[in-house]
C-alpha cells in the first residue's frame, strides 16, 4: 500500500494580505487599468476561454465573477 506524506509545517514565507472592500475594489480597477480593459470585456475572454494574455488570464482566475466589486 502506498502513503502519502503530509508535511505538518507550514513554509515561512507564506504571506497574508487582507484587504477591506475599497481596497478591494481598488485593486481590480488598478489591474483593470494597467491591462486597459473594462470587467466586461475580462468577463466576455472568461466565456470565451480565449485571453488577451497571460496577466489577464491570471487576474480573470484571481477575481472571478465579482463579489461585489464595482467595476
Amino acid at each position: 500500500m502506498a502513503t502519502a506524506h503530509v508535511p505538518t509545517e507550514q513554509p515561512d514565507d507564506i504571506e497574508v494580505i487582507e484587504l477591506d472592500r475599497a481596497e478591494y475594489d481598488q485593486a481590480v480597477k488598478a489591474e483593470l487599468a494597467e491591462l486597459g480593459m473594462t470587467y466586461k470585456q475580462l468577463e466576455r475572454e472568461a466565456r470565451t476561454g480565449i485571453f488577451r494574455s497571460l496577466r489577464a488570464r491570471k487576474l480573470w482566475l484571481a477575481i472571478g465573477e465579482p463579489h461585489g466589486a464595482e467595476c
